[in-house]
């Protein structure tokens, strides 16, 4: 199956005739469902088989390959592929991680023959702390008894089984916890009650709810794991699903930009289009550039976990920070944008107020962005000396024109890395001189964000140990914020990098693009160190100026994917709308 198998079966979604269509998804999010034949059609092209590592039988060789297949999903409705088989991954992964081969082959199975499989992990008492959950399982004759509560569960109610994150034994600590196996066809005694469902403002359709077990009796043989070994091996499947996820979104806010070029290019205003007001194309721009840093931040930490597995930990806790973060600033410039038709749901652009509510949630569920920020703080110090000791550049870890080989999940550790290959891009001598022959007006931003690293390091050896632990404080987690924005900043910098020479990337497409992006990044990164936007650094325009967004809206426009495919040879999707995107009253004009 190659991507744009999806984009033929779904269709043209603003056709009446297609599979699944805006208006379809619409109706559906009103009932609070995905949209019946959408998913039917998912299952027969075999959604489950692409969370599969091809050695057991599934499609899942590239991480890079596997979210360009499955972002037409996205691109349409991030409710339907969080609800129809997202959701399976963040369970699955932590069975390839650390699954024996009889749970590997039998959840390998399941998700081929169109199973899915739920992620029992969070209870709302305790929000991301995993160390605080209370549902507990007990070893007894029979095998495992289940009692308690797990909430905020996608599927829980209609998969076949679940990944239950469960207390076995001691004091909470990081291992007193276990991974079981329920399938729900494979229970003794007890019972299990998921009939409660939670309402939530975004991804409406997502079937997300709770189950009680008292006293639920599963096999003895249903350990995912060692005994005791869930945390570990939580905090390294993470590292897949904070990489991968935000990929797969950024689809949304591609197709939110693409249509917020279209309504202003077509909507009328006060007797011209919303396309001639500045402020109108600087919204775009901007968003446009959140996307920007957005898709090389998730390409990037998609890549890493083949080229350099032992960086991962870090590198994808930025990105699942940072890249939601900046999906939700760019979807509230496209709202601003859109003015008062943005409440408009009934009409042809109806479909961004759902995808915006989608997107909130992203940063909320799975692994939160707190969450994600403290995973960098106990790593900073050792981060810092390495950074500091500097490294080899790795110019694939940017490039997608890259093959890559199947993933190993055994290379995927808890450690800091020998290098940072994304911050290494802000010290590389060739970027930096290519910098200064090719976009010499961006020197200043180069040297501001150069800057910034020397400071983040020389703030890092400040901190105390005791900043670091259980009691973080206040200062550590900053620098951890500022660590994020120096991997985006060296993101961005990579992928114009390695890209600036390929036609299908938007940084060869436009040279605004990277001046763009980059002062996205530092606008939304801003602090202390980095204030100077406009005092005496790098100016930040009140509006961008009318070439530069045209330049940037003929670049949405050619736009074939997003989140990694900013810059595929994939030919254009089908449902794109003429390039001259041109009403009556501009071929008058």
């Amino acid at each position: 199956m190659t991507p744009a198998d999806l984009e033929q079966v779904f269709g043209d979604p603003t056709a009446p005739d297609a599979l699944l269509t805006h208006h379809a998804i619409l109706a559906a999010d009103r009932r609070r469902e995905l949209v019946p034949d959408a998913e039917s059609a998912l299952t027969h092209w075999g959604f489950g088989a692409e969370f599969v590592p091809a050695s057991l039988g599934g499609r899942w060789v590239s991480s890079e390959d596997l979210v360009r297949r499955i972002l037409p999903v996205f691109r349409r409705d991030p409710a339907l592929g969080l609800g129809q088989g997202v959701t399976s991954l963040m369970a699955a992964v932590n069975v390839w991680v650390a699954g024996d081969e009889r749970v590997r082959h039998d959840v390998a199975a399941a998700l081929i023959g169109g199973e899915r499989i739920a992620t029992g992990f969070h209870e709302l008492a305790h929000g991301n702390d995993l160390l605080g959950n209370e549902c507990a399982a007990t070893l007894g004759p029979d095998g495992w008894t289940i009692t308690g509560r797990k909430e905020v569960i996608n599927n829980i109610d209609r998969a076949e089984s679940a990944l239950l994150f469960v207390h076995t034994g001691g004091e909470p600590s990081a291992r007193a916890f276990s991974l079981l196996h329920w399938r729900k066809d494979r229970t003794g005694s007890g019972a299990a009650d998921t009939g409660y469902r939670f309402e939530t403002a975004g991804m409406r359709g997502c079937q997300i709810g709770a189950v009680t077990f008292d006293r639920l009796v599963v096999g003895a043989d249903r350990f995912v794991g060692e005994p005791g070994a869930a945390v570990s091996t939580a905090l390294r499947a993470f590292q897949v699903t904070r990489a991968v996820l935000p990929a797969l979104t950024n689809g949304a806010l591609d197709s939110a930009t693409r249509l917020a070029l279209d309504y202003a290019r077509r909507r009328d205003l006060y007797g011209s289009t919303v396309w001639q007001l500045p402020h109108a194309r600087h919204l775009l721009v901007r968003a446009w550039g959140a996307l920007l840093v957005s898709d090389a931040l998730a390409r990037a930490g998609v890549r890493l976990l083949h080229r350099h597995p032992d960086e991962t930990f870090l590198a994808t806790a930025a990105a699942k920070y940072l890249a939601p973060a900046l999906m939700n600033a760019g979807m509230a410039d496209l709202s601003t944008l859109f003015g008062s038709s943005f409440y408009a749901v009934e009409d042809e652009y109806g479909i961004f107020e759902k995808w915006l509510r989608d997107l909130i949630v992203v940063p909320i569920g799975h692994a939160g962005s707190v969450a994600c920020l403290l995973s960098l703080v106990p790593g900073l110090p050792t981060w810092a000396r390495r950074v500091a000791r500097g490294g080899s550049y790795d110019g694939a870890v940017f490039d997608g024109r890259g093959e890559l080989g199947e993933l190993d999940f055994g290379a995927l550790g808890l450690g800091v890395g020998r290098q940072d290959s994304l911050v290494i891009a802000l010290q590389d001598k060739a970027i930096t001189e290519a910098v200064r022959s090719e976009q010499p007006a961006l020197v200043p931003i180069l040297e501001l964000w150069q800057g910034e690293l020397t400071a983040v390091l020389s703030g890092v050896r400040e901190l105390a140990p005791n900043e670091l632990g259980s009691d973080v404080s206040p200062r550590a987690m900053e620098l951890a914020r500022r660590a994020a924005g120096l991997m985006a900043a060296g993101a961005v910098l990579g992928t114009w990098f390695e890209g600036r020479d390929d036609p299908a990337s938007p940084f060869a497409a436009t040279g605004d693009a990277l001046a763009v992006a980059l002062l996205r990044v530092t606008e939304l990164l801003s602090h202390v160190p980095v204030a100077g936007l406009g005092d005496g650094g790098p100016e930040r325009p009140a509006t961008w100026p009318q070439e530069v967004c045209d330049r940037a809206a003929r670049a949405v426009e050619r736009t074939v994917d997003a989140g990694l495919c900013l810059g595929t040879e994939q030919g254009p999707i089908s449902w794109k709308r003429p390039s001259a995107f041109t009403t009556e009253r501009e071929q008058r004009d």
